[in-house]
């Protein structure tokens, strides 16, 4: 019985280091758990709900939900994940040069970085608005929700510095390589899906001078439809291949003319 769990362990361990849809959706699985905890702690603890345990309880209940939404969005991701690698439907398989794949790598690198601390500071803002109402209509909480501000900044911001590192030491570490599926890519230790939750396939076209497979896809958001574009390096060679992968995505994707 401890050789059958230590196997399933093993696992799932190696499944979520290449699937980081399945590792964030553990994570995320965790951090709810953390706050649900959260939500009875100041009751756990004896705190008084007028000294802050009321505040305490409704930023966990926020965060809690928020949690649940994630955990539901990976879920299918990690399942997208896990068939991609699993060589099921697969249009196209690409192996890098080490060459290749490190150019491709930095400039993925700086992509993310800004794209992550952008989003840092919008997040910052909302929770900077919640803080300044809490402290303008509850002063005796104000002292406490600004700790909890600072110590959110601290968790995201180290975050988003461990997740990048970790993604672009990922990159550097292992031997680049592509899956691309009718449903979505894997490029590298990235997953860009346009299947399911209303997302769907926009645009595919090829940038036969950079060797650059474009996939542009969009997925329901409050505003209205956030748009993405998987660029995927053409390895020398696997020209012909790319076309047909245009051909193959457009028709699956019921769309229209494609740059080839």
């Amino acid at each position: 019985m401890n050789l059958v769990m230590i196997k399933f362990v093993r696992h799932v361990i190696i499944t979520a280091m290449i699937n980081t849809a399945k590792r964030t959706l553990y994570i995320w699985i965790g951090l709810t758990i953390a706050f649900i905890f959260g939500i009875f702690a100041p009751s756990i603890f004896g705190m008084d709900g007028f000294n802050g345990g009321f505040a305490i309880s409704f930023v966990c209940i926020i965060l809690a939900i928020t949690g649940f939404i994630v955990i539901i969005m990976y879920w299918g991701r990690a399942k997208a994940g896990d068939s991609m690698l699993s060589n099921e439907k697969i249009l196209a398989h690409w192996k890098y040069s080490p060459g290749e794949w490190q150019d491709y790598s930095e400039k993925d690198f700086r992509m993310e970085r800004r794209d992550k601390w952008a989003l840092y500071r919008l997040v910052m803002v909302i929770t900077a608005v919640v803080v300044i109402g809490f402290w303008l209509f509850h002063r005796d909480s104000g002292t406490l929700m600004i700790g909890i501000f600072l110590g959110l900044g601290v968790l995201l911001g180290s975050t988003v510095l461990l997740t990048t590192s970790y993604d672009h030491w990922q990159n550097t570490k292992y031997q680049g390589e592509v899956y691309i599926t009718r449903d979505g890519a894997y490029i590298g230790r990235k997953l860009h899906l346009w299947k399911g939750w209303g997302a769907t396939l926009d645009d595919v076209s090829y940038d036969e001078p950079n060797r650059l497979l474009l996939l542009t896809y969009s997925m329901p958001s409050r505003t209205g439809r956030d748009s993405a574009t998987a660029r995927i390096l053409v390895p020398q060679g696997q020209e012909e291949k790319a076309r047909q992968v245009v051909t193959e995505l457009a028709q699956a994707g019921r769309l229209g003319s494609t740059d080839i």
